[in-house]
This record gives C-alpha cells, sequence and structure tokens, in this order.
C-alpha cells in the first residue's frame, strides 16, 4: 500500500508542476522612441517552447511510470 500511495503522489506532483510550468507566461514589452515608431509587446511561455516541450514529455513520462509502478504493484503487497 505505501509503494501505490507513494507512486501515486509522485505522479499528481509532476501533473501539477508540469502544469504549471507550462501555463505560466512571461510577456517582453520594447518601447520605441517617441516618435519613430511602436511600442511591441511579446508573451510566451515561461520555459520557451522548447523547454515547455521538454517539460512536458519528461513529465509525460515519469506519470507512465508511476501508472506502470502502481498497476504491476503485486496484489499481496496492496
Amino acid at each position: 500500500m505505501d509503494r501505490v500511495i507513494g507512486w501515486g503522489t509522485l505522479a499528481v506532483v509532476v501533473i501539477v508542476v508540469v502544469g504549471m510550468l507550462s501555463l505560466l507566461q512571461t510577456t517582453t514589452c520594447v518601447d520605441a522612441v517617441p516618435g519613430l515608431g511602436t511600442s511591441s509587446c511579446t508573451t510566451e511561455p515561461l520555459l520557451g517552447v522548447a523547454g515547455t516541450w521538454i517539460a512536458v514529455v519528461v513529465g509525460a513520462l515519469v506519470v507512465a511510470l508511476c501508472v506502470w509502478r502502481i498497476v504491476r504493484t503485486p496484489e499481496h503487497r496492496r
């Protein structure tokens, strides 16, 4: 039972952390010199696009490992 709780807790923590890292955005604004152009702002994921994809893929692999370990736990140990 302890292993099931441990693996389940790890899966939930990974889902929450990866979800937060994927949803957090950062905004950068560039102000133009008055009268010589326009200001612009860009918004992107906190980790960047590539970093977000890496976090999501690694998180999915860890969650899959947790689910596999929970399913493979022998009945007498649950």
